[in-house]
């Protein structure tokens, strides 16, 4: 067994690192889900941060978790920017989810520009949501 050290000795020492209590996020979109809202810590997507969807595998609808937002982003004139999207978005399917086609812009990025894609994006302060 090793020796006991008091916590303050770690913490000044910087050899283990404090964590600071979470800030909400300023703002929430609600997903327009309500058993997903129920579970996602915010009670919503969180804005101005990133969210990752993880799937065992990719191309199972889990687009469907977020197209009514962007539905409801497009509508009220937000721009939404697809960045090297994996599959070529079907544009009957976006229109039949509510998302307005003027405000949907595809960008075919090679795979080493697709951050800097995204961060111009995000950087413009021009998008409402930026996959």
């Amino acid at each position: 067994m090793g020796a006991v050290v008091a916590l303050d000795t770690l913490f000044n020492g910087g050899r283990v690192w404090k964590g600071r209590p979470a800030v909400p996020p300023a703002s929430v979109h609600p997903t327009g889900l309500a058993a997903l809202d129920a579970v996602l810590p915010t009670g919503g997507w969180p804005e101005s941060a990133l969210s990752e969807i993880l799937m065992a595998k990719e191309g199972v609808g889990e687009l469907q978790l977020v197209l009514p937002t962007l539905a409801r982003l497009s509508t009220a004139g937000e721009r939404i920017v697809l960045v090297a999207p994996p599959y070529t978005p079907y544009p009957h399917a976006w229109q039949n989810a509510g998302v307005d086609l003027r405000q949907l812009s595809v960008i075919q990025a090679e795979a080493r520009d697709v951050l800097w894609a995204v961060e111009q994006c995000l950087r413009s302060g021009s998008c409402g949501a930026v996959l």
